[in-house]
């Protein structure tokens, strides 16, 4: 039987020949549940539209700081387009300027988060994440990993993290386990962020701004204000999770 350990504060001893700075590279992808009027001529264009959306993120951090952000070499095209005989869907979908920013020194990190055109700036410490190890082990672009699952009542998430890069890091947010997280799978696929480059190697300070725009709030407050705002439109749209779209004829 394999061995399970629950982690909540960590204390890292980093290897001095170890490489604590440089880019990661993530593929970010986000299921999509899109709901159109029921006609058979709407339903056909929802067959033709995407399954999911996919973007290019990026992780930069040293040994002081780390900053998750939009991959600033790729164009972000978010517009989803469908036809079908004479009818046309074409979805608007602008990326906001998210962001996360992990202090390493003072162990908290910094969440700018856009939510109905207001943003909001979101303080947590990295001893809130506790993660279960479950004993199993994959390679990630050649690092040895082994998975953790996130001990949250939330939200489910499982990850992939490597000691072979000793930082206490991971895209989005996540963070506070023995190693970097090269994986993260979120809610059963939900949101699924997996590194597809890894770039050690001394980066420019500048890179790592830390944010400052946005409502300063904690995780909880806006959890909360997220699902009050959330359940509103739900009952606006009659129950469910889905998106719908009503088409004017």
């Amino acid at each position: 039987m394999k061995n399970i350990l629950l982690l909540s504060s960590l204390a890292l001893v980093i290897n001095a020949t170890a490489q604590t700075t440089g880019k990661i590279t993530y593929e970010e992808k986000i299921k999509l549940n899109i709901q159109i009027d029921d006609t058979d001529s709407n339903n056909e264009m929802l067959k033709n539209l995407p399954k999911e959306k996919t973007s290019k993120k990026e992780l930069v951090f040293n040994s002081d700081a780390a900053l998750y952000k939009k991959n600033p070499k790729e164009k972000q095209n978010s517009d989803l387009e469908s036809e079908h005989g004479e009818g046309k869907i074409v979805i608007k979908m602008d990326e906001p300027d998210d962001c996360s920013y992990a202090d390493l020194k003072d162990r908290k990190i910094y969440d700018q988060r856009e939510f109905m055109s207001r943003q909001f700036l979101i303080e947590s410490k990295f001893d809130e994440q506790i993660w279960k190890l479950t004993g199993n082990e994959k390679s990630i672009l050649g690092y040895p990993c082994q998975e953790a699952v996130l001990q949250d009542t939330n939200k489910k998430a499982i990850a992939w993290f490597t000691a072979a890069i000793p930082v206490s890091i991971g895209p989005n947010g996540y963070c506070n386990l023995p190693g970097l997280i090269l994986s993260v799978e979120v809610n059963g696929g939900d949101q699924v962020m997996t590194a597809t480059h890894v770039d050690l190697g001394a980066v420019d300070s500048k890179e790592l701004s830390k944010p400052k725009d946005g409502k300063k709030m904690s995780k909880p407050e806006f959890r909360k204000m997220v699902a009050e705002k959330q359940k509103e439109m739900q009952e606006e749209n009659g129950g469910g999770n889905n998106v719908i779209i009503r088409i004017k004829k």
